[in-house]
């Protein structure tokens, strides 16, 4: 589960498929994703921050701290309260806003050109950690155990390009497709005949 302010996203890994639930004070969602449209061949790390709001928020904090230390600019004492509170509102709203707008966070890919987007060390960095490698590993078993064969029944073209598939997204390695090619030539081979008869 992960938490940042009013959001809350829960990933649960199944069977052949992840789980993913988002909740904020107004709504809630709900819906999967099959291992199939994960692409962690292409992962990307994304960190931003609000330029202009973090400038805004250092602003109105360096006007609330001169305010606060030069009371002299209030020789009656009449609005050093009210400015004071103002500029604090200011600055504690700004900096509210600069980090909502923040990132930092892991971008998974999907196959749909959409991503899957998890906020980087929540709850906390070993179980970030443990929980990306969980599901990268669920993944490749997954679809090992489901892609990763040979049926001398089907046609060889279709099954080299779900194992060419399985290898551009870092599932098998070269050499575990090179055997499942050779072994599927080979024994399609060894088989019944194919190409053209005169």
């Amino acid at each position: 589960m992960q938490k940042k302010l009013f959001l809350v996203r829960e990933f649960t890994l199944e069977k052949g498929f992840l789980r993913i639930q988002f909740r904020n004070l107004t709504s809630s969602e709900e819906f999967n994703i099959p291992y199939e449209e994960i692409d962690f061949s292409k992962t990307v790390w994304q960190r931003e921050t609000d330029n202009v709001m973090l400038i805004v928020t250092l602003v109105f904090g360096a006007f609330f701290l001169i305010n606060i230390f030069n009371p002299d600019n209030y020789p009656d004492g009449s609005g050093l309260i009210g400015v004071s509170i103002f500029l604090f509102i200011v600055t504690c709203l700004s900096g509210l806003i600069t980090y909502i707008k923040s990132k930092n966070v892991l971008l998974i890919p999907t196959h749909n050109n959409g991503y899957l987007e998890f906020i980087k060390n929540k709850p906390n960095k070993d179980e970030f950690e443990a929980f990306i490698k969980k599901l990268s590993d669920e993944i490749t078993l997954f679809l090992k155990s489901k892609y990763a064969k040979i049926d001398l029944e089907m046609p060889v073209e279709p099954q080299l390009m779900t194992l060419g598939w399985l290898r551009e997204k870092d599932i098998i390695s070269e050499e575990e497709f090179e055997n499942l090619k050779h072994n599927l030539v080979n024994k399609k081979k060894g088989g019944a005949s194919i190409g053209f008869s005169k």
